[in-house]
């Protein structure tokens, strides 16, 4: 039974303590709120073999065990390193570094051979209106923010996606705020 569960979203490239969940996370393993972090899959908590490495280290500082779930193995075994999934956990991040880099190459290749033949297109460039655009074409939201309505009601009653209503509040703030 887990006390806390936290389901990250973000890419494993960016750093475990600079996530949001990341930073609860080691705020609990300092605070010696946690003992033991279930984790399905290694690559979750970072890319590179050194981070990875560095992260298991600083759980262990605190004796804090790594449990990978598809292994059903610890890092911490009586308050001791776990010696074989460390050397297993060494070598799955070392390919799965090699295969990023491979996979990284050919995409390049891709995109280069499809240049050279004219097929390749940029990405959409989205996001070209002006702000004051952008603004009149969303006056109903803008007008409920005004009046003092939460974004997740405006993004309701307006049929908006709640990142536009974000989008709505950041260039107004400064304007709300003074209300």
């Amino acid at each position: 039974m887990y006390t806390y569960i936290f389901e990250d979203v973000c890419s494993g490239t960016i750093p475990l303590f600079d996530r949001k969940y990341g930073k609860y996370i080691k705020e609990y393993v300092v605070q010696e709120k946690i003992d033991e972090i279930s984790i399905h899959s290694i690559d979750r908590l970072a890319r590179n073999l050194r981070d990875l490495l560095n992260v298991i280290e600083f759980f262990h500082s605190h004796g804090v065990s790594l449990y990978r779930e598809n292994l059903g193995m610890r890092t911490l075994v009586d308050g001791k390193m776990n010696y074989t999934i460390k050397m297993m956990i060494s070598v799955m991040r070392s390919f799965s570094e090699i295969e990023n880099e491979i996979r990284h190459e050919r995409q390049m290749e891709g995109i280069e051979i499809a240049k050279t033949l004219g097929k390749y297109k940029n990405r959409k460039q989205r996001g070209t209106e002006t702000t004051i655009d952008f603004l009149q074409k969303h006056k109903q939201a803008l007008d409920l923010l005004e009046q003092g309505y939460k974004g997740s009601h405006v993004s309701k009653i307006c049929n908006l996606n709640k990142n536009t209503v974000s989008k709505i509040k950041r260039y107004v703030k400064p304007k709300l705020q003074t209300a």
